[in-house]
């Protein structure tokens, strides 16, 4: 009985540490990510984006396990790849028209996530980002509107 009892209470710890929400996927000390707020409409979390130059002219956008509304039921990761972009000095900029994002693992990239406008600016160790998604998504998503302000280490 007593063992029962003990694979139980550990069945149950284990349960809830799964149900734990993870804000980030990125390691303590990764390099290149901004920490800060994304808004999307009137719902406002902290998260984690990286911006990394894959050639002198793309970048390569990652938001880490996020969330766009309370009421989203899971966490997605999404990157968006071969966005154009140019160095002034020190100041990065990017933006991008039409683009079809990579969604968690999915090998191709998904159109029914398109973001019809996406801009930055990387100055020092901070990111300015907005974005909004194309207009003919499910309603959920069409036209919504995002921006971030973070820093890094």
């Amino acid at each position: 009985m007593k063992n029962i009892i003990k694979i139980l209470f550990l069945s149950a710890v284990v349960l809830l540490q799964s149900c734990v929400e993870n804000d980030t996927t990125f390691s303590a000390d990764a390099d290149g990510v901004f920490y800060g707020d994304l808004t999307v409409g009137d719902y406002t979390e902290r998260v984690g984006i990286s911006v990394t130059e894959t050639s002198d002219s793309t970048v390569e956008v990652f938001f880490d396990n996020v969330k766009f509304a309370r009421a989203m039921p899971v966490r997605i990761d999404i990157i968006v790849k071969d966005i154009s972009s140019w160095r002034s000095a020190e100041v990065l900029s990017f933006s991008a028209t039409d683009i079809d994002p990579y969604v968690n693992k999915e090998p191709g990239c998904q159109p029914s996530y398109r973001f019809a406008d996406m801009e930055g600016v990387v100055t020092g160790n901070s990111l300015v980002l907005s974005a909004r998604m194309a207009d003919g998504l499910k309603p959920s998503l069409a036209g919504k509107k995002f921006s971030f302000s973070g820093t890094s280490k």
